[in-house]
């Protein structure tokens, strides 16, 4: 089923070979998909041109910085954020779409926690033992502080309402976004529940994501509470 008032917004550089599987899945639930490239040195622009999707070149800032362009860009009334290296699971756009367009909400996110994980979820390897520990950790001092119950503050596979992701106003450039996103939305108190999803390994490339990142996401959290303003 293809939902006319969707929009499906595809952050990315260099995922050309990504694209090329994730796309044509896309078009199945929409016909209104963006590719915000982060200018890419691959053949992105090439891959979004014979599949007739939006492409638009971002300002260089970040992942943070190419959701805003995209959801600014989007005339239809819900956006879906979908990672351009095949991490996400498009059987989970049927539910995405029907829980925002269906129920009185402003956000859906959703949970690696809950739902399983090919990559983070795993303890085959150190690597992926530490970013597991990491997700846990952050989400369990953004609930002690906020007095929430959510399993999974980073991934990235989220719906809105397009003029509610805009209200939000969010600052981050880069991978903070997704703990900007969720703190802001606590504070305007939005609607939104959390559903399972299961996330996949990449098919190609490497993940663009240091674990150092997880000392700076401990910092947002923190300074959100107890500096931060809206």
């Amino acid at each position: 089923m293809v939902y006319e008032n969707l929009n499906i917004i595809i952050p990315c550089k260099n995922e050309a070979d990504n694209l090329h599987y994730i796309i044509p899945k896309l078009l199945t639930y929409c016909n209104d998909i963006t590719v915000v490239d982060g200018n890419s040195e691959d053949n992105t622009k090439d891959i979004c041109a014979k599949y007739n999707v939006n492409y638009i070149k971002d300002n260089n800032l970040g992942k943070g910085a190419a959701q805003r362009i995209g959801a600014n860009a989007s005339k239809k009334k819900y956006i879906i954020f979908f990672d351009g290296d095949c991490s996400h699971d498009d059987k989970d756009i049927p539910l995405l779409y029907s829980s925002i367009s269906e129920q009185k909400l402003d956000m859906v996110i959703c949970s690696r926690k809950t739902g399983g994980s090919e990559d983070l979820i795993s303890t085959t390897t150190y690597a992926g033992f530490i970013r597991a520990t990491g997700s846990d950790l952050l989400a369990l001092l953004l609930n002690k502080l906020f007095k929430t119950k959510i399993s999974d503050v980073l991934y990235s596979l989220k719906a809105f309402k397009t003029e509610k992701f805009l209200e939000l106003n969010t600052k981050e450039n880069h991978f903070g976004i997704e703990i900007d996103i969720i703190l802001k939305s606590i504070r305007k108190n939005f609607n939104y529940i959390e559903i399972p999803s299961r996330e996949k390994k990449r098919i190609y490339g490497v993940s663009k994501l240091n674990t150092i990142m997880g000392l700076y996401f401990i910092w947002q959290i923190i300074k959100f509470k107890f500096i931060t303003k809206l």
